[in-house]
């Protein structure tokens, strides 16, 4: 007798729980929150005649430009002393 009030029980729950799985993308839902995006810490123009992007790391880019020098560049920090060529590398 209390095997069977318990799995009464039990299958009531999951009913309900199922139910309200179901109607919930018609429920309104309480404070919905928008995604806000951060602003960026640097913006940062570099120019093209620098080269292509290779890589980053360390607050650094790789650019290798058309004759194949690779230029490393220092991005954090403010207009107009950045960005900054830290390193330029040719090879012979």
């Amino acid at each position: 007798m209390a095997h069977d009030r318990f799995v009464k029980a039990v299958l009531t729950v999951i009913a309900l729980a199922l139910s309200v799985i179901a109607l919930r993308p018609w429920l309104p839902e309480p404070g919905a929150v928008q995604a806000q995006t951060p602003m960026p810490k640097h913006e940062v123009t570099i120019p093209k005649e620098w080269g292509r992007f290779i890589s980053f790391g360390n607050n650094n880019l790789l650019l290798e430009a058309p004759d194949k020098t690779l230029r490393i560049v220092d991005v954090e920090g403010r207009a107009p002393e950045y960005p900054k060529v830290k390193a330029l590398i040719r090879w012979q």
